[in-house]
């Protein structure tokens, strides 16, 4: 790393040098110029590293800039263009280190770039190289000889420079994240009737605008999101931040960034391996924590070995217990449907996609000239933009013309200022959501997206594509041949899939994201491991990584699409029948496999169909790629049946995974789930007249047991599902106030909140009591629309009659039955979220109505204090508690029985509640 006047200094010494900063292909130069300066007493450090970006190619970066006292660069085309010489300029400015341009060629740009950096030019083209040298000499300080030993804080800062320099090769540009804050609710703060039942474990889930500011105000998180969701560069944020704090207090807490995918050794401890990554700072760990000077950022914990996960999350569970003051922050990150396989106990912040807004900031702060065309390229072209330039001048807002539910009647201006072909664009292209909209919501995505446009001036469709110009954008940068690119995205397609394949110790389970460097050798010569660094595809030091996780499963789909054509890999090899909805890690991958068939993905979902359907599903909705009619109609007939069938398919979590497969498709199309003629297809159960039994003796839970008789009535067999909600919300409802009128119901309890699970047919979960009563007088008047002599009201179930149609008349505890059984009902967790609707056939209550044990808390008519027996008689018009029944996914067995009676206020919403509805006599 060092000249010779250098390397024998002591470790914990420090001499002052001039650091050289240089291109490869001047080695022969800066050697002389090396010994030059060395014959004045000058010491040199120079990098020796052939692989960039590395942690040690960083560390030692940090080492040399800090101990020296100027930067001379060694000016040629190459080292312009070197993305890492350009890194080291930026680190040494924001160090105000003194920086000498030497110009080895005739480079007219050069003058321009330095003078732009306020440099001290010192030779030019066409001087003779002594004198340059002479020059410098005479530009340069004397000669610094004294060294120094480093006390703690120059360790700290060291270490903060590090960061920060990896924060200007990887993460240069932010824009705010938002998402929801789901808060682990204290015991303290529990009504007594939860904690007895049990039942409500988090708060309701709220919105935040800014994924950093809201961890500052947590202080202890775990930050979930999708692949390339902006988790890691969220954490950069923070530890830059928290960086210039801590430079500017030497007692304010130290980011601690710390990517777990690197521990890697089964008997290392997590505190060791936390005290390895911090290097010299790593023996001040303890005390770090002890005095609270630690902030702890773990970041990847989804992408710890397979094989390692029972005793490292265990482990990193018990690390985070011990470290614990309300003062410490400590935030883990990890993909979202892996954060399943462990719980912290942490406050969730779940970060949503982008949304138009901030991809709007995004793409006009990358690129000032370029960014509006490209914005609106990506939502859908020209004519999207001139509907929303007859919006705006029709007064409406930036984020209405994106959430609106449709055009909206309220705002005469706008609807009636709009085109019909305006309209229909608008329908089409923004509600309908058919953009590139849709990638670009994802920040990984959107990089790419505007890496590409500023290269070529358009956008492919899919992922495929975009990942394919991603990568040749950067190869191009590095100025990389054909040929070389040929052969380099070969071998990285066989590192990544090596990486895919490996498991520690033969098990299955996630896939490592790194690989030691000497096999990534055996795979990718020096060359091109070399040019894998500089265009950013790889991380690089004593363990190879790619540099973003989707990268390596882009690669890997390369290969696995030719192991696959060659009959050499199924897709039950990567998902075991035996337990096939469980994740691999190799499903982001098969998803872009699908991408590299944009015209039709039919090879790849087919491939997938029988041995993963959810991910077949997937494929279909994330890719990007187009798929023939005729695949979903075969996808259908083999899906449906699945779903209920439960000796085929006797393990629930196969069918609710079956059911996402439906759900996200629209290919569930069974009565009672789906719409029809744009009104919701429900199917009704009919509940016989007569007398039944009510409440359960000796129970707190239920009411006192009496008979009590009710006259006939149909009730939906399945709770109302998000697709059929979704009617609702696309006519208008929430902006009519005719189906509101009477109710308690305030500004807040009228806005649609998100749905938890988005599923078609799920239950339509995170609705108010409100909110269901107002898609009761909609549908009400919608089917009179239809029926001119039908005079029906659909309103919620009184619980009487809830309660009737879930035990029949036998006085059973449960709908199937007395004894509680976990294979018929969504109960405590079976499966971690809400299932498709009919999941659970054998859960049925006497009269075929489903659902009513588990799932979601379903709302009733009636107040919890004073219910009525009659309907008529509810007062509406009030805000007192009405009755919850039913229990939910996460509720306890308890809870989950027909005569469990419980309560919330009619403005309480969360992911777990719902609610399905009545009439005396259905619709024909």
């Amino acid at each position: 790393m060092i000249s010779p006047l250098t390397q024998a200094t002591p470790a914990r010494e420090r001499r002052p040098t001039v650091f050289i900063s240089y291109h490869h292909t001047s080695a022969d130069l800066a050697a002389r110029l090396i010994d030059d300066l060395g014959q004045a007493g000058h010491a040199s450090w120079i990098d020796t590293e052939a692989i960039k970006g590395g942690d040690e190619w960083i560390k030692a970066i940090v080492t040399g800039l800090n101990n020296s006292y100027a930067l001379v660069v060694i000016v040629t085309t190459a080292a312009l263009q070197s993305h890492w010489v350009r890194k080291e300029i930026l680190f040494a400015l924001q160090k105000k280190k003194l920086i000498i341009p030497l110009l080895a060629e005739d480079l007219a740009a050069a003058d321009d770039y330095f003078l732009l950096l306020d440099c001290q030019g010192v030779a030019c083209f066409n001087c003779a190289y002594e004198n340059a040298v002479a020059r410098l000499l005479s530009a340069l300080p004397r000669p610094l000889t004294t060294t120094t030993t480093p006390t703690a804080r120059t360790l700290e800062t060291d270490y903060l420079d590090r960061l920060n320099l990896r924060q200007i090769i990887h993460n240069d540009k932010y824009t705010p994240l938002g998402g929801v804050t789901q808060q682990q609710r204290r015991a303290a703060e529990m009504p007594a009737v939860f904690e007895l039942f049990s039942f409500r474990a988090q708060d309701e889930p709220k919105r935040f605008e800014d994924a950093v500011a809201e961890i500052n105000r947590l202080k202890r998180a775990v930050l979930l999101g999708e692949p390339g969701a902006g988790k890691t560069t969220t954490l950069f944020k923070l530890a830059a931040d928290l960086d210039q704090r801590a430079r500017q207090d030497a007692a304010a807490p130290l980011p601690l960034l710390i990517q777990l995918k690197k521990w890697i050794d089964p008997a290392q401890t997590l505190r060791d391996f936390i005290a390895a990554e911090l290097g010299d700072l790593g023996g001040r760990l303890d005390e770090l924590l002890q005095t609270r000077r630690a902030a702890l950022l773990l970041d990847g914990l989804n992408e710890l070995p397979a094989a390692q996960h029972a005793a490292k999350y265990a482990e990193v569970k018990r690390f985070l217990a011990t470290h614990q003051h309300p003062a410490l922050l400590a935030v883990v990150s990890c993909r979202v449907l892996d954060y399943d396989q462990v719980e912290l106990g942490f406050d969730r912040l779940n970060i949503t996609p982008l949304d138009p807004p901030r991809i709007r900031q995004f793409v006009t702060g990358y690129l000032p000239n370029a960014g509006e065309t490209l914005f609106w390229r990506l939502a859908g072209g020209a004519e999207v933009r001139a509907t929303w330039d007859a919006w705006q001048k029709a007064g409406a807002s930036f984020e209405l013309f994106w959430t609106a539910a449709d055009i909206p009647k309220e705002n005469p201006n706008v609807y009636g200022g709009t085109t019909g072909e305006q309209d229909r664009v608008w329908r089409e292209k923004v509600r309908g959501q058919h953009t590139l909209l849709e990638l670009a919501r994802n920040p990984y995505m959107l990089l790419m997206l505007t890496s590409v446009y500023a290269e070529e001036g358009d956008l492919p469709d899919n992922r495929g594509e975009l990942f394919a110009l991603f990568v040749r954008t950067l190869l191009q940068r590095e100025k990389v041949s054909a040929e070389e690119q040929t052969l380099l995205t070969g071998g990285l397609a066989r590192v990544a899939y090596e990486m895919q394949i490996r498991r520690a110790q033969n098990a299955s389970g996630n896939a490592q994201t790194v690989l030691p460097l000497a096999e990534a050798k055996t795979i990718l010569a020096d060359r091109l491991l070399y040019l894998a660094g500089s265009a950013s595809l790889l991380n690089l030091g004593e363990q190879v990584a790619f540099s973003h996780q989707l990268l390596q499963e882009y690669f890997a789909a390369h290969f696995m699409d030719a192991e696959r054509r060659a009959g050499r890999l199924r897709a039950a090899d990567l998902w075991p029948p035996a337990r096939w909805w469980e994740r691999t890690n190799w499903e982001e991958a098969a998803i872009l496999l699908a991408g590299l068939y944009s015209d039709d993905c039919t090879p790849i979902v087919e491939w997938l169909a029988d041995a993963q359907p959810e991910i077949a599903a997937q494929c279909i909705v994330r890719s990007g790629a187009a798929l023939a009619e005729a695949t979903r109609a075969r996808l259908r007939e083999r899906w449906l049946p699945r779903l209920t069938a439960v000796q085929r398919e006797p393990h629930a979590h196969a069918r609710a995974a079956i059911g996402r497969a439906l759900g996200q498709t629209g290919l569930d199309k069974r009565r009672g789930v789906g719409v029809r003629d744009g009104l919701p297809d429900l199917e009704w159960k009919e509940i016989p007249a007569g007398e039944f039994q009510y409440g359960l003796a000796n129970d707190a839970s239920a009411a006192k047991p009496q008979k009590l008789t009710l006259p006939r009535y149909f009730i939906s067999r399945y709770p109302v599902t998000y697709a059929q909600y979704q009617c609702f919300v696309d006519d208008g409802g929430y902006g009519d106030a005719r189906w509101w009128q009477g109710l308690a119901a305030n500004d807040s309890h009228r806005q649609p909140a998100e749905q938890s699970f988005k599923f078609g047919n799920h239950p339509r979960d995170t609705v108010n009591w409100f909110e269901a009563s107002a898609f009761c007088r909609w549908l009400t008047w919608r089917l009179a629309e239809l029926d001119k002599a039908w005079r029906e009201e659909v309103r919620l179930p009184t619980e009487f009659e809830w309660e009737k149609a879930a035990r029949g008349v036998d006085g059973r505890v449960y709908p199937y039955g007395n004894d509680y059984d976990a294979a018929k009902g969504n109960v405590a967790n079976s499966i971690g979220q809400t299932t498709a609707v009919g999941v659970y056939p054998q859960g049925a209550s006497p009269y075929g109505v489903e659902e009513m044990s588990g799932n979601v808390w379903e709302w009733c008519l009636s107040a919890y204090d004073k219910p009525q027996l009659e309907a008529r008689k509810e007062n509406l018009t009030t805000n007192d508690r009405r009755v919850l029944r039913g229990g939910s996914w996460i509720g306890s067995v308890d809870v989950a029985r027909s005569v469990c009676r419980d309560f919330g206020l009619p403005g309480d919403r969360d992911g777990l509640t719902g609610f399905r509805v009545v009439v005396v006599r259905p619709p024909s």
